[in-house]
């Protein structure tokens, strides 16, 4: 035989034991998804519609293949899918780099045997109902994004098992009823991560000065755990930040020096804690789209820069002691949404354009000191469904407008020095609920049309200068169950 010949025939060799390879490869695979159908049997999903034994699983809904036919991907996330996963046969799937499975109804323990995955990247479990602890998963080194959120995951995490994946992106693991456990040091060696969601996960004790180590953070999230001590000097490091929330803790001190720095923060919420001192740090955050601080200790005035940051459409600094003026350009420059800046000790006038854009939903700035005229401007705020502004020292007549504004649940102007009548405008306040107007000055008598105001359940009219007779039509309300005209001038 030639040798010409012989190197033919070993050729031809060698090409039918690899094509025999891959036939029993892929057919592996598709046992192995067939398994993984018949596991998520109950589901009410149709995805499984296409995954038939006589149909390549290259062609499953969900499935990704990689140039050669190899199962490479299942990404199956919002589904409807519940069941147990089997991941003894999923695992068997060597070259899977995605398994994506959030966002379902997922149940039972997450086995061992997820450590033969050992090429994944991405690993989404999140949003499910698995039970008892996550395993240990020091194999998974590949891997870049590990969501495990809101699972229902207990016990003891494995902390441990993120110290070889040095190429972690993101992690997130909030929301599950771990063990309670101080910051792990593991977590601060992942330096390329740049999303850390570890809210509402039983942290405790002080965030370490380790965390300004992640330069590439863009968004952490603590949020809902017991941390305490101060906000650590080193986060101001964080210069690519864009969403730091820290709310309900037990966090103390001032806000560090340098964070007004974070140029690209544009959600800031450390609302629940335990923190003091001024908010002058912040006036050179230009960014911020929502800043939220309430229920804390902070004092000082509010910076007369948040006035010009064109980007700010939530701003929530109630329950401080805060004092001095609000600026009057307030909220008049982006799609202004929500202001809740109660139980402050604020005075000065309210800023009159915060519903320039025509998109603000709730106005909050009860028991303060403001003074002045309601602006006239928030009578054409047709968005408005909340009106708080009582327990002031407000003055003047009230905005016809505001009474007949066409979503408005609630008008609360009491304890103040208001002036003006309830005028027939109040016809179109066809959402409106509450009207809490006692211990004013309002005159006049009750229009009819309050009449159409119809899903009204609560008026409290106390304490005005109120006269003529009290209507019969208020009868014709058919929800109402609170009415108090008392301290007025009215009569029948």
């Amino acid at each position: 035989m030639s040798a010409s010949n012989s190197s033919k025939q070993l050729f031809s060799f060698y090409a039918l034991f690899f094509f025999s390879l891959i036939c029993s490869i892929k057919s592996d695979e598709l046992q192995v998804l067939l398994k993984l159908k018949s596991a998520l049997q109950s589901s009410s999903s149709d995805v499984f519609s296409s995954w038939d034994s006589s149909t390549s699983p290259c062609r499953f809904s969900g499935i990704t293949c990689d140039g050669n036919g190899t199962v490479t991907q299942i990404e199956l996330s919002n589904r409807m899918l519940a069941g147990v996963l089997p991941f003894d046969s999923i695992c068997q799937l060597q070259s899977l780099e995605k398994l994506s499975m959030g966002f379902n109804s997922l149940y039972g323990a997450v086995t061992e045997d997820l450590n033969n995955c050992v090429k994944l990247q991405y690993l989404d479990l999140g949003n499910n109902a698995f039970t008892g602890a996550f395993p240990a998963i020091s194999s998974l080194n590949q891997l870049q994004y590990l969501y495990l959120n809101e699972s229902g995951f207990s016990g003891t995490f494995p902390w441990k098992s993120l110290e070889n994946m040095s190429n972690l992106v993101q992690l997130s693991v909030g929301d599950n009823p771990f063990d309670p456990t101080p910051f792990p040091e593991e977590v601060l060696k992942l330096e390329k991560l740049n999303w850390l969601y570890m809210a509402n996960c039983s942290l405790q004790g002080k965030i370490p000065a380790g965390i300004g180590d992640l330069t590439e953070l863009i968004d952490l999230e603590l949020s809902d755990n017991n941390i305490s001590g101060e906000i650590p000097a080193e986060i101001v490091k964080l210069q690519k930040l864009w969403m730091l929330e820290l709310y309900n803790n037990s966090i103390t001190g001032k806000l560090p020096s340098g964070l007004g720095n974070l140029s690209n923060l544009e959600f800031f919420d450390a609302s629940m804690n335990y923190l003091e001192g001024n908010l002058s740090e912040l006036r050179t955050l230009t960014n911020l789209v929502s800043l939220q601080l309430f229920l804390n200790q902070f004092s000082g005035e509010v910076p007369a820069e948040f006035g010009e940051f064109k980007k700010l459409v939530n701003l929530s600094l109630y329950t401080n002691q805060l004092t001095g003026p609000l600026p009057q350009k307030l909220g008049s420059w982006a799609k202004f949404d929500f202001i809740d800046v109660s139980e402050n000790f604020l005075s000065g006038p309210i800023p009159p354009d915060m519903c320039k854009q025509g998109t603000m939903k709730e106005l909050y700035m009860l028991q303060n000191s403001f003074t002045g005229e309601i602006p006239a401007t928030y009578a054409n705020c047709s968005t408005l469904r909340e009106f708080r502004v009582s327990n002031n020292s407000l003055s003047g007549t009230f905005p016809s407008g505001i009474w007949g504004l066409p979503v408005v649940e609630s008008i609360d102007i009491e304890l103040n020095q208001i002036e003006g009548e309830i005028t027939s405008d109040i016809k179109n306040a066809k959402s409106l609920r509450i009207i809490t107007a006692g211990h004013n000055k309002l005159t006049g008598e009750l229009p009819e049309e309050i009449s159409q105001a119809a899903a009204l359940v609560k008026v409290k009219l106390n304490n005005n200068q109120l006269s003529g007779q009290i209507p019969s039509f208020l009868w014709s309300l058919q929800t109402l169950n609170y009415l108090d005209l008392s301290g007025n001038k009215l009569s029948g």
